[in-house]
């Protein structure tokens, strides 16, 4: 090791650059580190320090990042491991080297160092040793975890109060001989209110153009069958939400709270997606050991959205680390999530779907036109590069497909309800164009959530976000898979990351890197003015 390399070396250990050094310092310096194999005792490495005018450590501190084995070939290995946990618990090598070397005593040295001085031993073992829950939630299935979502629960009550309207119109008509379609239309009209004479007008025309020759009596029978499905759709939301409404009461007495899974969801697809996520994530072999506890939203349900929101902010703040899924819409509410975890300095891993184009397809084959048809309206909106990557064969096919879409699209009478043989006759004779459909709605899919990993990865602004107690950056863990979160959830609750500090010169920034999702967790500006107003207001606020 030369003298220049070593001075690097204690200015990244203190954070800021050697002074200048006199020719008698550098060929003292030069001779002492010649032989990289030479032992460094405590304090000859103190000697070093202060050959190059740099503060001396006491023991606790060599003992910890450099260890009595230490050579000169290892002094470069002792400075990264005190920069990484410096990155992690402080934030700046300045104020980390200034508060942690001149500590004499080991149990105030780890007193300071906090939960970044727990070993992943003693980690799983406090895990472990937890207690059994004394109450556990009911789980809801996966079929009816739409039902505890605001959207879902609207689409039923309002459709079955159409359904029964029309039932009581008809009823008060009597079964007239000289009632007609447009007489008994201004009658609904009259009695429902005018926000719901757009839906209504909708039912009435879909079952006409469906039915062509159909009578009110027919239409009649089909409200007697609408409503008992209708009615018994309602009963069962009504028994999910009784469910989920005792989970939450249950969530709310735990005493632990790991994991808090942020989400988007709208869509049915999106409820049972997160619930297939959040089932295989915590089913992992790598995780059912350490007797864990999370808040999965498709289990809980509140009818007041205020409740709502301050269950999941309690939610929030004390769980260990947030895993954000990246779905279809990232709304307000999921990135304030995401953004107030990181506030607290805890951890948030990103999971965005590795979408397998083949797999992907043979899914979207199995579901419903409706599904398919909202799929392919989301990925138009999504995917910039869609129209782009269309041939002139695939426009030619888009524009023979959508108007048979349309026509199944404007016939579905009741959409609470699933697809009826009616529904789906429409689309019959075209099942190898809905597979060609799926096709491409799978590539596009996988196109933007390419796109949105690198975004959250490299340019995203809530990306990295300081934590307002300490002033430490924290970057957001992006992964693609499911084993890959358990493996970084493990290392996240464990303290069992591995990490590689990067000195990106030109950007001015040091970057610590997390190995499993290659994302930068934390960052350490080199800009001399920035740092130092930042850590002035930070360490020594003003009124």
């Amino acid at each position: 090791m030369t003298a220049n390399e070593f001075k690097v070396l204690a200015g990244n250990l203190t954070g800021t650059p050697v002074k200048e050094t006199t020719l008698t310092d550098d060929e003292i310096l030069s001779g002492l580190l010649s032989d990289e194999n030479k032992r460094v005792g405590h304090s000859q490495l103190n000697e070093l320090l202060l050959l190059v005018n740099k503060d001396r450590m006491e023991r606790p501190f060599y003992d910890y990042f450099f260890g009595t084995g230490c050579t000169i070939g290892l002094l470069r290995a002792g400075v990264e491991n005190f920069q990484r946990l410096a990155m992690l618990a402080f934030g700046n090598f300045i104020y980390a080297y200034r508060t942690l070397s001149p500590i004499t005593d080991p149990q105030h040295f780890k007193h300071e160092l906090g939960e970044w001085a727990r070993t992943p031993e003693e980690s799983t073992k406090k895990f472990a040793e937890r207690s059994p829950k004394l109450i556990d939630i009911t789980p809801v299935a996966r079929e009816n975890t739409p039902l505890v979502g605001y959207l879902s629960t609207a689409q039923i009550i309002a459709e079955l109060g159409r359904a029964t309207l029309l039932r009581e119109v008809l009823t008060d008509l009597g079964g007239s001989p000289a009632t007609t379609w447009p007489i008994y239309l201004e009658k609904v009209l009259a009695t429902a209110k005018s926000t719901e004479h757009g839906p209504l007008r909708s039912v009435l025309s879909s079952f006409q153009s469906k039915n062509t020759n159909a009578t009110l009596a027919g239409f009649s029978q089909h409200l007697d069958e609408v409503i008992d499905k209708l009615s018994q759709r309602d009963q069962t939301r009504q028994e999910v939400q009784r469910q989920a409404t005792r989970n939450q009461d249950i969530y709310l007495t735990w005493d632990h709270m790991d994991i808090y899974f942020a989400t988007s969801m709208r869509k049915r697809w999106e409820y049972e997606d997160l619930y297939d996520f959040v089932n295989g994530l915590m089913g992992r072999a790598e995780l059912t050991d350490l007797n864990l506890r999370y808040f999965d939203p498709t289990q809980a349900f509140t009818t007041n959205r205020v409740n709502k929101g301050l269950v999941e902010a309690l939610m929030l703040k004390r769980a260990r680390c947030t895993v954000y899924s990246v779905q279809d819409t990232d709304t307000l509410g999921k990135d304030s999530e995401l953004a107030a975890t990181l506030a607290q300095g805890k951890p948030v891993i990103a999971y965005v779907p590795k979408v397998e184009v083949d797999k992907r397809t043979g899914e979207l084959i199995t579901e419903g036109p409706a599904t398919i048809q909202d799929r392919l309206r989301f990925v138009i909106y999504a995917d910039d590069q869609f129209a782009q990557t269309l041939t002139p064969e695939e426009e030619k096919f888009l524009s023979t497909l959508t108007p048979v879409l349309n026509r199944y699209e404007q016939g579905r009478i009741w959409r609470a309800l699933p697809d009826s043989d009616a529904d789906r006759a429409v689309l019959a004779g075209h099942e190898a164009d809905i597979a060609r459909l799926c096709g491409m709605i799978a590539r596009s899919e996988a196109r933007i959530y390419d796109k949105r990993a690198n975004t959250l990865k490299s340019s995203h602004p809530l990306g990295i976000q300081v934590n307002l107690s300490t002033g430490v950056a924290n970057g957001v863990l992006v992964v693609r898979t499911i084993p890959e979160c358990a493996k970084l959830l493990r290392g996240v609750l464990t303290n069992s990351l591995e990490f590689e500090i990067r000195d990106s010169t030109g950007e001015q920034m040091w970057y610590l890197f997390e190995k499993i999702s290659g994302s930068a967790y934390r960052v350490v500006s080199r800009d001399r003015k920035l740092t130092n107003c930042f850590w002035n207001f930070y360490r020594h606020p003003h009124g």
